[in-house]
């Protein structure tokens, strides 16, 4: 069995858990505290239609989520990081679903990572959020998001990042990098609200089309012009899920991700 599909024991609908590889399945609510000082590892993969998750990553502890969308769903994670805790996300969607992500780094020296991806074809619609709240001074966040929409479908990607009066020396960055083909069409809203002076932040986005030269390219060295299309959107997206925060992880996100791609 792989990753995704044996993730370790089953995670409690609440309590709390340490360190190991736990599996989150269909839950319809998850309210868990990480122990202090703990390594945990979080799969969710195939869970609910609608899903409610409440993560507490108590002081020191280190918690690593693989989050795999395939299915249209609904899920809102929160995730409260203490002193010195840290917290890495990658997150993969590939279906009409609607995804939110809200970390607050509530105590000095906490830190958040979230490498993410969404595929979209057809006439599928799809959203992603994703809000960093520095509460606490000295923390530090990075996230990054890769959309791909092609035919008729629709995705967006909204992100905030939120700095308190009192969390200084704040190092923070978002990007959002998105590919359209055909009449789709991606909307990207990255935001920072920031109420402290002593802070290093930035952010980014794009939508843009396929590279007409590297297609060029591609095909002058014999490939067909769909082959070179999913090649490079194949690219494009391969370095979310080859530095997952699962390393075990890696092989089968990027099949997934190539399932996808097949349909574009």
């Amino acid at each position: 069995m792989g990753c995704l599909n044996n993730g370790g024991q089953p995670v409690p609908a609440s309590g709390r858990i340490g360190s190991g590889r736990w599996l989150v399945e269909a839950l319809p609510s998850l309210d868990i505290t990480i122990d202090q000082g703990a390594k945990c590892e979080l799969v969710m993969a195939n869970g609910a239609k609608s899903a409610d998750i409440n993560i507490d990553v108590e002081r020191g502890a280190e918690l690593n989520i693989v989050h795999a969308v395939a299915n249209s769903s609904v899920a809102d994670i929160a995730v409260a990081l203490a002193e010195g805790a840290t917290c890495r996300i990658t997150e993969v969607v590939t279906s009409s679903s609607d995804v939110r992500v809200v970390a607050s780094l509530m105590e000095p020296n906490a830190r958040f990572e979230l490498d993410g991806a969404f595929v979209l074809t057809g006439e599928e619609k799809g959203s992603v959020a994703v809000d960093v709240n520095h509460i606490a001074s000295d923390c530090s966040s990075r996230t990054s998001y890769k959309g791909v929409a092609s035919g008729k479908a629709h995705g967006s990607f909204s992100g905030l990042v939120y700095v308190a009066p009192d969390a200084q020396r704040t190092d923070s960055q978002q990007s959002s990098r998105n590919i359209t083909i055909g009449e789709a069409h991606i909307e990207t809203l990255p935001q920072l609200e920031i109420y402290a002076d002593d802070v290093k932040c930035s952010h980014g986005a794009t939508v843009g089309q396929m590279d007409a030269d590297a297609i060029l390219y591609m095909r002058q060295r014999g490939l067909s012009l769909a082959d070179a299309k999913r090649l490079q959107i194949e690219g494009f997206v391969a370095d979310v899920v080859m530095h997952s925060a699962m390393e075990e992880c890696s092989e089968e996100l990027m099949k997934m991700l190539e399932s996808k791609l097949e349909l574009l």
